[in-house]
Parts: structure tokens; sequence; C-alpha cells
């Protein structure tokens, strides 16, 4: 069975990969390639084909962080399906109480409140991501190579480097949260980021827990 360590740590890497995947894709929107597709298409049928580009390419961070959780577990076989819809899941219903709360908590705030919000939380939100995507990396370095002092040492490291990032290279980190500068920007990133890893981790440990049912020879386990 999966000790509920790693499944922090599987939620961890979901939190990393659906962050760094929404940011490429906010990126890619930024820089015209997303419009480059469409010139592909005749002008005429463009409003059709956005129909079903634009859920097509909302879906890619989902699937790919869901992917990647399942292929990191560390009892496998896990079917890459399962951790996709935990992504699903545990994405839109953070855009639901998102939603709610830009319908009828942002309208009470300030506008000077919204302006400083939108400007202030990309960073930390690349920060953390970032943060946790070296812990998960250095937790399961640690678990594969029996080195239990770099698992214990994981998280506080990955702060401290978070923290390095922002004194050493500002500018960069600035630069790569201006990227995220829109509040549905940041929704998405923080539905994927957040509930999508949560969910990815917490449907693959389910799976995990169905696989204990098994003959252990059919299955793998990852030291």
């Amino acid at each position: 069975m999966m000790r509920f360590r790693e499944c922090c740590e599987l939620a961890a890497c979901g939190a990393a990969v659906g962050g760094a995947a929404v940011w490429a894709l906010a990126a890619a929107a930024r820089v015209g390639w997303l419009r480059a597709i469409l010139d592909v298409y005749p002008r005429t049928s463009w409003d059709r084909v956005t129909w079903v580009l634009i859920p097509v390419l909302l879906m890619l961070p989902l699937i790919a962080q869901g992917t990647v959780v399942a292929w990191a577990s560390p009892l496998r076989p896990i079917p890459a399906g399962r951790g996709i819809a935990g992504s699903v899941a545990g994405g839109l219903g953070i855009l639901g109480v998102a939603g709610v709360a830009i319908l009828i908590v942002v309208p009470r705030l300030p506008a000077a409140v919204i302006g400083t919000l939108v400007r202030v939380l990309p960073v930390p939100l690349i920060l953390g991501c970032g943060a946790l995507g070296i812990a998960w990396g250095l937790s399961a370095a640690g678990r594969k190579f029996d080195r239990r002092w770099l698992s214990s040492a994981a998280f506080p490291a990955a702060l401290a480097m978070a923290i390095a990032a922002w004194l050493l290279a500002r500018g960069w980190v600035l630069g790569a949260s201006y990227v995220l500068d829109r509040a549905e920007v940041m929704a998405f990133f923080v539905a994927v980021a957040f509930g999508g890893g949560a969910g990815s981790a917490w449907s693959v440990r389910a799976g995990a827990r169905e696989l204990t049912g098994f003959p252990s020879g059919r299955y793998n386990v990852r030291s």
C-alpha cells in the first residue's frame, strides 16, 4: 500500500508538472503560437476550430500531469488513465470553487486590492511549484538510492532553493511570472497545479490500494 508521505510526494510532482504545463501553454499563447495554429485553417473556419482547439489545449496540462503522476508512482503499473481522471476531477473541482469566489468575492473587493493580488500572486505561485518539483525530485532520488537523509531534507532544501532563486535570480523569476498576469490564467494555474496535483495523487493512491489485492509477482514496487 502506498504510504501517505509517498502520496504527498506524488501531489508535489503533480503540482510541479501541472504548473509547468499551464505556464508553457500561457507562454505559447503570449508569443503567438496558438494564433499560428489557427492560421493553418481558413479564416472562415476559425469559430468552429476554436470550439475544438481550446478545450483540447486546456486538457493538455491535465493529461500530462496525470500521466507523469501515474508513471512516478512507487507502485507499478498504474494506468495513466487513472492519474488523468484524478487530475481532471481535482482541477475541475478547484475551478468550480474559484468560479464561485470570482463571482461572489471579487466584485466586493476594491479595484486596488484586485490589481495588487494579480500583480503579486504569480511570483509565489512560480516559486512554490518550482520548490515542489525540486522537493519531489530529491525525495524520489533519496528513496531510489536509499538515502533517507536526502528524502528527509527534500522539502527544507527545496524551500531554501526557492528563496535563493528569488534572491539571486529575481529578474528571471519576475520574467516567468509575467506570463501569469491575468486572473483567469492564475485561476487555471492554481486549479491544475494544486487541484489536479492532489486529485491525481489521490487517484493513483487508490489504484495502488487496489493493486495490493493481487499477487505481488504481477507488479513492481520501485525502491
